[in-house]
């Protein structure tokens, strides 16, 4: 007689809804992950560009906010999260903000986000 003792439904149970909660929280937190390298992207390239230091604040912004349109970025508050910090050394972009997302009924997922380039002159 073979004597295996072998895992009961609880057990298959368990493993299921272990599964199941990390294929959750990774299909939410991928897309973040994603729309955030696109926008660092967008902002290293922005680095590169020469004459992009001497616009103004609003057309640094409203060049931001077309890029990112173009690369499929549409709710995010670009006028509230984009900071143009402007010193001696030159002109820096700074992009610090977080994204909380629902994840079951009081729990959320929280992430945050630094990303900072300086201009050309």
């Amino acid at each position: 007689m073979n004597n295996r003792q072998r895992g009961g439904v609880g057990s298959w149970v368990i493993i299921i809804i272990i599964l199941g909660g990390s294929l959750s929280m990774g299909l939410k937190l991928v897309p973040l992950y994603m729309d955030h390298s696109t926008m660092s992207k967008v902002l290293d390239r922005m680095s590169e560009e020469e004459g992009v230091s001497t616009k103004g604040k609003k057309e640094i912004q409203d060049m931001v906010i077309q890029r990112f349109k173009l690369n499929n970025i549409r709710d995010f508050p670009v006028r509230d999260e984009l900071e143009i910090n402007r010193s001696g050394k030159g002109t820096e972009l700074a992009l610090n903000y977080e994204v909380r997302i629902k994840l079951i009924s009081n729990l959320d997922l929280i992430a945050s986000f630094d990303k900072t380039v300086k201009l050309r002159d």
